[in-house]
């Protein structure tokens, strides 16, 4: 689930869920929803959360560790 990716990287890193939040640009509340699997983050979110912690938007999105490449 994409909210348990959320969480352990966001434990991963140290923070706590409100010092997430405001890095990632979204209210706590928002966050909390997210990370209980009560909320489904849009892709843009995914990308920026990807970019901002180094990680994969496919394994965040989909627990994906690899894509596979398009011929």
């Amino acid at each position: 689930m994409v909210g348990e990716r959320v969480r352990k990287l966001r434990e991963e890193k140290g923070l706590s869920q409100e010092e997430f939040a405001r890095r990632i640009g979204i209210p706590v509340d928002r966050l909390r929803e997210i990370e209980e699997g009560r909320l489904e983050p849009c892709d843009a979110t995914l990308v920026y959360i990807s970019k901002l912690f180094d990680v994969s938007f496919w394994w965040l999105k989909e627990g994906r560790k690899e894509v596979a490449e398009v011929a």
